[in-house]
């Protein structure tokens, strides 16, 4: 069976299939545009407490927590090597904000398990 298609309705099909790609593209990318600002607009709270523990934390005032300020919080000491993502010895903002996160998750997650 042979198909026999003019150059126009190529043209059609091949505009349309465009179409219907490049609309999808827009809606997706309004979505995520939508989903991070408001991510950003919940965000300001957490991030004051996160910044306040990180202050207590960092005695020398650097803007990094080293495994001998992290002895005063003993759930950061004990996990600080995975905290330290980057492995340089000290845990950034970035990192403690992911570290106080994931703790945040874990204490759902039992909250629910254990309810």
């Amino acid at each position: 069976m042979k198909f026999n298609l003019s150059s126009y309705s190529m043209r059609l099909m091949a505009a349309g299939t465009m179409g219907v790609f490049f609309s999808s593209g827009l809606v997706t990318s309004a979505y995520a545009e939508n989903k991070a600002a408001d991510a950003k607009k919940a965000e300001p709270a957490a991030t004051k407490a996160v910044d306040a523990d990180f202050k207590k934390l960092d005695t020398n005032t650097d803007g990094k927590i080293s495994l001998k300020e992290a002895v005063k919080d003993k759930a950061l000491a004990n996990v600080f090597d995975v905290t330290d993502a980057d492995h340089d010895g000290m845990v950034s903002t970035d990192e403690y904000a992911n570290y106080k996160s994931a703790l945040s998750t874990v204490n759902k997650e039992s909250a629910t398990t254990t309810n």
